[in-house]
């Protein structure tokens, strides 16, 4: 009888484990499950893991499931579990994409959530915040921000007897020019003063807020796409005048080695002196390298509808609608972005936070290059024109942007046909998202 009971006794515990899903535990199965989305990679996934693991360890009732795919898969992941109705519970953004998402609805406001106290902004730069907004309501938390700055390596325009202009001084696209120009006659074969920037979409943006009204950067009053010709061929003719003179490389040049790892890249081994990047790799680069490595701001258009254009970019966390406990997203969201010892795990992956009081706690034992490109994000955000999410249609245009940069670059477009060529595409996207 009592070999018959445990055999009965074993069958119910076999019984209950296949039952469970792969992965969980018959403990786990009582716990709330939070699903979350970012794109990642080995090192930056770690990172997300502690925290969540922090935030577990405090509210020991919620298993967190994670998806992280790279950049471009992150994207067809995201559109495809949309598309489905399975999208993950909180899904991290980037600001290009607020107004794609936000447009279709799929996003939950968290306004109800800032004013019962469930997402603290308190301590908050308001700017920052607002760059979650769309059409005047809040829909994503940022967990960083960063923006478009010239790493200039210092050590080699002053090994040539050229100096730099001050970290809070100007200089004109047109200086700019000249400065290159002039590096260029000095600098050894096969070594360039600045990078090509065909495939720099976030310097593309800020070149049109630049040359655009404010509050017109994207769509025209008549609902079309609002860059013109004349502002996309000045671009285009802007690399392609620098291209002439030597001071960018030819477009094989560029592709080959902007295929390469940073470490043996361009700027890491001395071959230009000047690339454009966001101020959140200022640390990797200058850490990563002997020279000395300094971060400058975006040339300006002092002739133009706005001196400054810089776009400030935010990766930032959504509730998507069909989250199965939203309040409990909030509450990972808020603990992800104001609990200081999450932050203190995170240090500054994705730029500097938005809760002031947790970014002075942050100073006192960080990095010293993300001190700089703290301050740096403090002195864009200062005058930079009010942050405006790109309208639907508007960020799936900038692949062809790229595109049609490589084939200005290459000779295959001249730099008109090339600009009459986006707005075309533009306004068939843009009308497609209508």
């Amino acid at each position: 009888m009592k070999n018959l009971t445990r055999l009965v006794s074993m069958l119910l515990v076999f019984t209950l484990l296949i039952t469970l899903p792969i992965g969980m535990s018959a403990l786990a199965a009582d716990k709330e499950v939070l699903r979350v989305a970012w794109w990642g990679n080995t090192n930056r996934d770690k990172l997300y893991f502690a925290i969540n693991d922090l935030f577990m360890a405090q509210n020991p009732d919620v298993e967190i499931v994670t998806e992280s795919p790279g950049w471009a898969d992150y994207w067809v992941s995201m559109a495809t579990a949309y598309a489905s109705g399975s999208a993950p519970d909180v899904v991290q953004f980037q600001s290009n994409q607020i107004g794609e998402y936000c447009s279709k609805d799929v996003l939950l406001p968290l306004d109800g959530y800032v004013a019962g106290g469930t997402i603290n902004l308190t301590d908050w730069n308001k700017g920052f915040a607002d760059t979650g907004k769309y059409e005047d309501q809040l829909y994503m938390i940022s967990l960083g921000l960063t923006a478009q700055g010239m790493l200039i390596n210092k050590t080699m325009v002053e090994s040539v007897g050229m100096t730099l202009w001050g970290e809070d001084e100007d200089i004109t696209w047109a200086d700019f020019g000249a400065f290159l120009t002039e590096l260029q006659s000095k600098l050894p074969e096969d070594t360039y003063s600045c990078m090509d920037f065909y495939n720099n979409n976030d310097l593309t943006w800020v070149w049109i807020r630049q040359h655009s009204p404010i509050g017109t950067e994207w769509i025209a009053a008549d609902g079309t796409f609002a860059p013109t010709e004349e502002m996309l061929t000045g671009w285009y003719d802007l690399a392609n005048n620098l291209r002439g003179t030597g001071a960018i490389a030819k477009a094989a040049w560029t592709q080959e080695w902007a295929t390469r790892p940073w470490q043996e890249g361009p700027l890491a081994m001395g071959k230009v002196a000047v690339f454009f990047a966001n101020a959140n790799q200022y640390k990797m680069f200058q850490n990563g390298i002997a020279d000395d490595i300094v971060l400058r701001r975006v040339p300006t258009n002092p002739d133009g509808p706005n001196t400054y254009g810089d776009l400030l970019i935010t990766s930032s966390f959504g509730i998507s609608k069909t989250a199965k406990n939203p309040d409990l997203a909030a509450r990972y969201i808020d603990f992800f972005a104001n609990n200081l010892e999450a932050q203190k795990i995170f240090k500054m992956e994705l730029g500097v936070v938005g809760n002031q009081a947790i970014q002075a706690e942050l100073n006192k034992d960080a990095d010293p290059s993300d001190v700089i490109a703290a301050n740096y994000l403090g002195l864009v955000s200062s005058n930079a024109p009010a942050f405006m999410p790109k309208a639907p249609g508007v960020w799936a245009v900038q692949n062809e942007i790229q595109s049609a940069s490589l084939m200005v670059a290459e000779g295959a477009m001249t730099s008109l046909q090339a600009a009459q060529y986006i707005i075309g595409v533009a306004n068939d996207m843009i009308a497609e998202n209508k």
